[in-house]
């Protein structure tokens, strides 16, 4: 039996309202394939509901990775807590 799961599958693990903890640099080491595997199954299930993302530094917005763009949903986020945010795209 496998140990490795999709991010998919990963996605569907995730509770409404749970806390999750986004470590990335801007786009390094920036979960991307999570992070859209998080926002399809909102968009396609309404799930999962009022999280709280924690994020040393905002994900994404570099050399095309959009990062938490792809959870920046109503009704998927409820509450953000971030330690700064790019100003823009790097590019």
């Amino acid at each position: 039996m496998s140990k490795h799961i999709t991010p998919a599958q990963a996605a569907a693990l995730i509770p409404d309202r749970a806390i999750v903890s986004v470590s990335s640099s801007s786009g390094l080491g920036c979960p991307d394939l999570m992070l859209k595997a998080i926002g399809e199954r909102f968009e396609a299930a309404g799930h999962p509901r009022d999280l709280t993302t924690l994020h040393p530094i905002a994900a994404g917005d570099m050399s095309g990775i959009k990062g938490v763009d792809y959870i920046a949903q109503k009704g998927l986020l409820k509450t953000i807590i971030g330690g700064s945010y790019p100003s823009g795209p790097s590019d």
